[in-house]
């Protein structure tokens, strides 16, 4: 079986393996987020305690809370309102803290002890990112 990702997808779109999942929060396009175990939700992915650290998806579009909605697993995703301008060819980890109100991918690595540094991707464009979170995590001494 051939897997075909389109790596400049529109503004505001995704290509890649997606699936759905109920988020715990209200989530926009481009945030990344955990799975709770516990409620099986997706809720937003922080780097600053090892509960919430472990990012394994993308919210895909704008999803309300206790709704279902579209999360990329792995791929392309293109969003100039929501991203911050990245770098082209840096690593994206998962955020320290929301950027403008918004739980999306930061370029600077987590460096306070105790955080946890997940490398997620990387950046495409200015504006869009090739979303592949690694299972590795480590935690910043």
């Amino acid at each position: 079986m051939d897997v075909k990702l389109f790596s400049t997808p529109a503004d505001e779109s995704v290509s890649g393996l997606t699936a759905t999942f109920t988020a715990g929060e209200a989530l926009e396009r481009g945030e990344v987020v955990y799975f709770k175990a516990s409620d099986t939700k997706m809720w937003k992915a922080v780097a600053t305690a090892a509960a919430t650290s472990r990012c394994v998806a993308m919210a895909a579009e704008d999803i309300s809370a206790d709704s279902n909605g579209l999360f990329l697993l792995q791929g392309f995703c293109a969003d100039n309102g929501t991203f911050p301008t990245y770098t082209v060819g840096g690593a994206i980890y998962t955020p320290e803290a929301e950027t403008g109100g918004q739980n999306v991918p930061e370029q600077t690595a987590p460096d306070t002890d105790g955080d946890f540094v997940q490398v997620i991707g990387w950046a495409f464009t200015t504006s869009s990112v090739y979303f592949n979170p690694s299972n590795d995590i480590i935690e910043h001494a």
